[in-house]
């Protein structure tokens, strides 16, 4: 997720002069800047969350496939995530009595937090957002984009950009260190500068963490949008192939499929501990 929103930003706070559809920088710029702008309205939306997870064998078959149900609400101005489901169906009983008694925790300790909690976690979402726009402003050094076609997208016109690593870059921080081993693929809007769709792969061996896991070429990521409501572009669906090794000795390969759907405007007098009861959401 962090390396689409990276690749699709390139730059997200910068504010740029009207591109010209030849202008693939530009093209990018623009829509970042648009992105952001809709970052304090999307905070006004709850919705579901159905992620489901295949582990394959050495032949691409299935060979164990989980399921879960989150319904993402807001509290006190921030989202808390409840699951719901497993597997295609609602909780047992006890383990949804047991999700409710964490979530009414949480509205406790929120609904207490002192000013000084409140203060430093403030600055911390601050500092959290700085630390985005000055990774954002060095990937727009990182990436090569050119306009390599047009194509119609869910009823939308759009430019298709393709993102190549810069040869000769260099990472100027742990943070932007794994940009090289990324090419992605967008598709954004003409209408509006939105981008529906981007495609990412691995082309460079990754290592993760101090399990020193490893993602190798091969792996893929994929990230969609939609209008909602009419009013503000919110993620649909995202999936991701992923082959590797994990510790250096086991070998995993995996798909992950994550859709978003049912997208509510929170009410700011709604009674927090009032949700709707709902389904389990499936891949559309």
């Amino acid at each position: 997720m962090c390396i689409l929103l990276l690749l699709l930003a390139a730059g997200h706070a910068l504010a740029q002069p009207a591109p010209v559809a030849a202008d693939a920088r530009a093209i990018i710029l623009r829509s970042a800047e648009r992105d952001q702008n809709d970052l304090e309205a999307r905070r006004n939306y709850t919705f579901l969350t159905y992620t489901e997870q295949r582990n394959l064998d050495a032949a691409g078959n299935v060979k164990k496939l989980e399921s879960r149900t989150h319904e993402v609400l807001i509290l006190y101005g921030r989202p808390y995530r409840r699951l719901i489901a497993k597997d295609g169906k609602p909780l047992p009983p006890d383990e949804d009595r047991k999700e409710r008694g964490k979530m009414d925790k949480e509205i406790s300790r929120r609904e207490k937090e002192s000013a000084k909690e409140k203060e430093k976690r403030t600055q911390e979402e601050s500092r959290n957002l700085r630390q985005q726009r000055e990774i954002l402003r060095e990937v727009a050094d990182a990436f090569e984009f050119r306009v390599v076609g047009e194509e119609e997208v869910d009823g939308f016109a759009t430019w298709v950009i393709q993102a190549e690593p810069l040869p000769g870059y260099r990472p100027r921080s742990k943070d932007t260190k794994i940009l090289p081993n990324f090419r992605g693929k967008l598709w954004i809007t003409k209408d509006g500068y939105r981008w529906v769709k981007v495609d990412a792969e691995v082309v460079r061996r990754i290592s993760i963490g101090l399990v020193l896991a490893r993602l190798n070429p091969g792996t893929t990521v994929g990230f969609e949008q939609r209008r909602v409501h009419d009013e503000i572009w919110m993620p649909s669906q995202v999936h991701v192939r992923a082959v590797g090794r994990v510790a250096l000795l086991k070998k995993f390969d995996a798909e992950v499929l994550v859709t978003y759907s049912d997208y509510r405007k929170f009410q700011s007098d709604s009674r927090i501990t009032e949700t709707m009861e709902v389904s389990p959401a499936a891949p559309r």
